[in-house]
């Protein structure tokens, strides 16, 4: 057993969270702990397991229907109990080292935030790989799985790549997460907390390292851009320029200029919305078809 937490949070995604718990039943060595926390899903419950779990609720602050990301994340690390913290997107299965040598690389680099590899399952890969969880699953999933292409030039060790910190699988000190204050909730909804959070990490001195654990993230339909998430996205971005002088999500930003949803001076302070995405161009920037 690894004397880490394994932070979960969900909203809705009951198929998924059943896949990472399989997935977390076969690690080898197992986590001492699994913290899984729900977010305006009242109702949630974890798949009967024998690995052991703690549970959290937690609801959207102002009672929209923004996921309170931040807020969910933050109540994961507070009921955790073991000195390191595993951050998995509840869409993310974990090989069977993954949890392991994560854990082992925080511990062996004090003051280190740590980054796992993750790999995206195809959309056909519940049809090719069945369940995906057989007698070897970690061989099956790379085959349906392909890496992220802005991650491909990441190799094991230290890095300075703090924009590709990315809290679908992140590992980190439990004092160091607390010395940080955890993930800022003035960013609302979707976009940029990760990216603030290790942004702040490396101005308090952490140190960030890339590692090999590999996690199969599991395929859903995506927006690109992600317009679904305009309002959000425009807030937190208008935090993250104020907190880092510096604009985040600059690729996403100047795709909604493009397309007249915003007023953005990338030199300056002004990023505004303009008018809402239509149904069509909601349509039209839905893929169902690609790994990510």
């Amino acid at each position: 057993m690894t004397d880490c937490s394994v932070l979960i949070i969900t909203g809705g995604r009951d198929a998924h969270l059943e896949r990472v718990v399989r997935g977390l039943e076969r690690a080898v060595p197992r986590p001492a702990e699994v913290v899984v926390v729900f977010m305006d899903q009242p109702d949630g419950q974890v798949p009967e397991t024998e690995l052991p779990v703690v549970v959290g609720h937690v609801s959207p602050p102002d009672g929209g229907g923004r996921l309170p990301l931040a807020e969910a994340r933050n109540a994961a690390a507070g009921l955790a109990t073991r000195p390191v913290l595993v951050f998995l997107d509840v869409d993310c299965i974990p090989a069977q080292d993954a949890v392991g040598r994560l854990c082992r690389t925080v511990q062996e680099h004090p003051g280190s935030l740590v980054m796992g590899t993750p790999r995206y399952l195809e959309p056909d890969w519940l049809v090719r790989g069945g369940d995906a969880l057989g007698a070897d699953p970690d061989s099956l999933l790379r085959e349906l799985s392909v890496p992220h292409a802005a991650r491909a030039h990441l190799v094991e060790g230290p890095t300075q790549d703090w924009h590709l910190v990315w809290t679908l699988v992140l590992a980190v000190s439990a004092a160091d997460h607390a010395r940080l204050g955890g993930f800022d909730t003035g960013f609302s909804g979707y976009g940029a907390e990760d990216t603030d959070y290790s942004f702040r990490a490396r101005d308090a001195g952490l140190a960030l390292r890339h590692c090999g654990a590999k996690v199969f993230h599991q395929h859903h339909g995506v927006y690109r851009p992600p317009l679904h998430h305009v309002e959000d996205i425009v807030v937190n971005a208008r935090r993250f320029r104020q907190v880092h002088g510096v604009w985040p999500m600059e690729g996403w930003l100047e795709q909604f200029e493009q397309l007249g949803l915003v007023r953005w001076d990338r030199d300056g302070e002004v990023l505004e919305s303009l008018r809402e995405p239509s149904r069509s161009e909601l349509a039209a920037a839905r893929d169902e078809h690609r790994a990510y």
